[in-house]
């Protein structure tokens, strides 16, 4: 029998690829999809069933696995009554929009015995994934320093959907502004990384906005007893610096990501440009291996387990 899929909320703008991920697993079915909004009929013909309200849909269907693509605070109320009713559930990023609902999902997962994954898009990057576990392996020596920096013009520049965009910058539903949207990426490979900071120190603020937004600029610093990771998170930039991102600094060498390549500087030797391997198959994108850790009965590792997750969202809220 195939996995019923319910997909609940179309306001996260990333909902559209992972649609297209999910379509393509053949012991799929598009079950079901919820939504109060007009995206509702851009997405209807891809389903069996639509409807207005999600708790309706879950009682009606029953899925195996939900999709939770709405506002930050309300995927955790979807992901936390999901869990609950005995699905398996997917979160578009970040885990939520404050420490105590995601608190309660991690809860909620544990009490259910069931699979959360907490999906981030740079996790399918090879080059960034490759980074992160030769770093978490040691390859370049005792971590001192880890830099991210993530972001773009603003939601509203680079034309997200007006229902995106209203709840992006709506600090209750989004949990801060730019710091919220981008920062969390740095925060989980942090996590990943070096596990919860000692301390965190932040500054955030509207620099170019001239209409209210929480902040379009943030820079968060994590310290840990032996090493620092300094985060950043901007909707205020245009194009790009061209700089390798993220980059780990390590007692035996400097690494970085630059163009899909991972540019790797060690002790006395000349810099060196590596391509990194394909992700390998069950493992190419967020559909495909969610699917793997729930029919092996194996939870999301890294930066896709709720727990990291979860240190990702304390390091946002002490920011905060």
């Amino acid at each position: 029998m195939p996995f019923k899929l319910a997909v609940a909320g179309l306001t996260h703008g990333h909902v559209w690829g992972l649609l297209d991920q999910w379509a393509s697993q053949s012991d799929v079915e598009l079950t079901a999809v919820a939504d109060a909004t007009p995206l509702l009929e851009r997405a209807r013909s891809r389903f069996q069933r639509a409807y207005s309200d999600w708790r309706t849909m879950l009682d009606a269907e029953q899925p195996d696995i939900v999709l939770a693509c709405a506002d930050n605070r309300a995927s955790a109320a979807i992901a936390i009554e999901s869990l609950k009713r005995g699905a398996h559930v997917m979160v578009e990023k970040p885990m939520a929009a404050d420490l105590a609902d995601a608190e309660q999902m991690l809860s909620a997962a544990r009490t259910a015995n069931r699979m959360l994954m907490i999906n981030w898009p740079t996790r399918w990057n090879p080059a960034i994934q490759s980074l992160l576990a030769r770093a978490k392996r040691g390859e370049f020596g005792a971590i001192v320093e880890f830099r991210f920096r993530a972001g773009h013009a603003g939601p509203r520049e680079i034309g997200c959907d007006p229902y995106f965009v209203a709840w992006l910058y709506d600090e209750r539903l989004n949990g801060a502004g730019a710091l919220a949207d981008f920062a969390c990426y740095g925060a989980v490979m942090s996590a990943y990384l070096l596990g919860a900071p000692e301390t965190v120190l932040s500054t955030r603020g509207n620099l170019t906005k001239d209409y209210p937004v929480a902040d379009d600029n943030a820079v968060v610093i994590a310290r840990y007893p032996k090493a620092l990771a300094v985060l950043e998170a901007t909707w205020s930039q245009i194009g790009s610096d061209g700089a390798p991102n993220p980059i780990v600094y390590g007692t035996e060498a400097t690494a970085g990501v630059i163009d899909g390549k991972l540019r790797i500087h060690r002790r006395g030797a000349e810099a060196v440009y590596e391509t990194p391997e394909p992700l390998p198959e069950g493992a190419r994108d967020a559909a495909e291996y969610f699917l793997q850790c729930i029919r092996a009965n194996t939870p999301p590792e890294g930066v896709l387990s709720p727990e990291i997750a979860l240190i990702a969202q304390q390091i946002v809220e002490q920011a905060k």
